[in-house]
């Protein structure tokens, strides 16, 4: 399937695609981060980057569009301003979808924070701004939470999934999917590494995360502070996915704070498409 990606990031929920056994073929990325850039020229360095989507006037066709779109003006942990928030960039998305696209209208994959359903302090009701401009470009969505420990993460990080789709059946496109399921990441080639912590009462935790990843868990510190390397693994990313790109520690985290579980991206998209189906 032909993908554009909206808040690109990492392209977790590109990854989350593949695992769930869709062909991607990559036509556009959009991301204003600069650590987020620096990986992608690396990493995506034959798709276009758009830049600052809220400026554009139409997309590229695409079969499916993705977006994670900023959870800032949401989350718990800062002001709630929601809708009212200079990054609420929602409306953005679905003018672009307004604008149509040559040779179809895509589904849409989307991802947020829970609190989109509950955000309402003084920003009006989040959700419900979602939906609405959604169905006024002719667009109906489906919805859900699951969080990253229903893949077996050893963390909650509980998420909101969306995927949206034209409410005309007749304008809708037939995902083509591979039938097995694929929750695990490829792993990349790299040196066998022990990890000499005692996980005590964690144990069990990152036995089940490490079957699922197919690696062993990497040593959670360096010089006694959070090891990027050890984060890329908790998000369920491939050795080096950003560690072998972004070998300064603040902006690693930075970008993987920011980034989905693909796992779980996996297994919410695999979900929504077989309601979306039925």
């Amino acid at each position: 399937m032909r993908v554009g990606s909206l808040c690109t990031g990492i392209a977790g929920l590109e990854h989350g695609l593949e695992l769930a056994g869709v062909n991607v073929e990559p036509v556009f990325v959009s991301d204003i981060d600069d650590g987020v850039n620096s990986w992608l020229k690396v990493n995506r360095p034959d798709t276009p980057n758009l830049g600052d989507f809220t400026a554009l006037d139409a997309l590229p066709p695409v079969d499916l569009l993705t977006a994670g779109f900023p959870c800032q003006p949401l989350s718990s942990a800062g002001q709630r301003k929601g809708v009212t928030d200079d990054r609420w960039i929602f409306d953005h998305i679905a003018r672009l979808l307004g604008r149509g696209m040559a040779n179809g209208r895509p589904f849409v994959f989307l991802e947020n924070v829970p609190d989109l359903l509950t955000s309402t302090r003084e920003g009006g009701d989040p959700m419900g701004r979602v939906v609405r401009r959604l169905a006024e470009v002719g667009y109906c969505i489906d919805w859900g939470c699951l969080p990253a420990s229903a893949v077996g993460a050893p963390h909650r990080r509980n998420r909101w999934w969306g995927l949206a789709y034209p409410a005309d059946p007749n304008d809708r496109r037939q995902f083509r999917r591979n039938p097995q399921r694929l929750l695990t990441c490829v792993e990349r080639p790299h040196a066998a590494r022990s990890c000499r912590v005692a996980w005590g009462p964690y144990e069990r935790a990152i036995k089940r995360w490490e079957s699922v990843v197919g690696r062993a868990a990497p040593e959670p510190q360096i010089d006694g502070r959070l090891s990027p390397a050890f984060t890329e693994w908790m998000m369920g990313y491939p050795e080096g996915w950003v560690t072998d790109t972004l070998p300064d520690r603040r902006q690693a985290l930075h970008v993987l704070g920011n980034a989905v579980v693909p796992q779980c991206a996996a297994e919410a998209f695999t979900q929504l498409v077989d309601r979306a189906g039925s």
